[in-house]
């Protein structure tokens, strides 16, 4: 339960999925992506999202994983995720949890539905892979692709970050002055639909 305790410390116990930015406010949402081939939106996602993480994991030697994925009630569905973690040079260690959620009402019609949880620890030297992991979420033609939700986590400052596919990225902390020096350096590339919010939050 230790790194599971992490998480749920960090997210001051609330269960967080999708939408990280409405579900906590005082947040960030940058967007990434800029139109092109699949392969373009990618990359031009994963380059922005590198440079943004660098700002928040470049102390760290480790980045606490968070990977969620909704599945029939077996563990064993995270085995082609596992796999496709792999072939992108993530490797989940032993000394991992896993859990699962019951699904919410309108995940699904099915009782037997649930999200499994998958929590560990891995090299920030594999920051742009998991980057890369979460941000070919959409497309099928892309690989590798595990096609699972993916939070990074920063338990000494507090903070969670969710890049939900090349679209976009959501970064919370229970302390919004933590988030203020990446609303300042990285403005520009703030998504401009919920800039006003933010601006509420952030701006001096």
């Amino acid at each position: 339960m230790r790194l599971r305790k992490r998480i749920r410390e960090i997210a001051n116990a609330g269960i967080y999925r999708h939408a990280l930015f409405y579900n906590f406010p005082g947040g960030l949402r940058f967007e990434l992506s800029e139109g092109g081939s699949p392969l373009d939106q990618v990359l031009t996602a994963q380059h922005k999202a590198t440079a943004i993480c660098q700002d928040i994991f470049g102390d760290k030697d480790t980045i606490l994983v968070h990977l969620q994925k909704f599945a029939p009630s077996s563990r064993f569905q995270l085995r082609d995720t596992v796999r496709e973690l792999r072939i992108a040079g993530v490797v989940v260690p032993i000394d991992r949890e896993i859990w699962l959620e019951k699904g919410a009402e309108d995940d699904a019609d099915d009782d037997d539905e649930y999200w499994i949880n998958c929590v560990f620890e891995v090299s920030a030297s594999k920051l742009q892979n998991l980057l890369w992991c979460a941000l070919s979420f959409d497309f099928a033609s892309i690989r590798p692709n595990p096609h699972c939700l993916v939070y990074l986590a920063h338990p000494e400052k507090g903070i969670i970050v969710h890049p939900y596919d090349d679209r976009g990225m959501d970064i919370i902390c229970q302390k919004t002055s933590a988030l203020q020096e990446l609303y300042e350096k990285h403005y520009g590339w703030l998504l401009r639909h919920d800039i006003e919010a933010m601006q509420q939050t952030f701006a001096r």
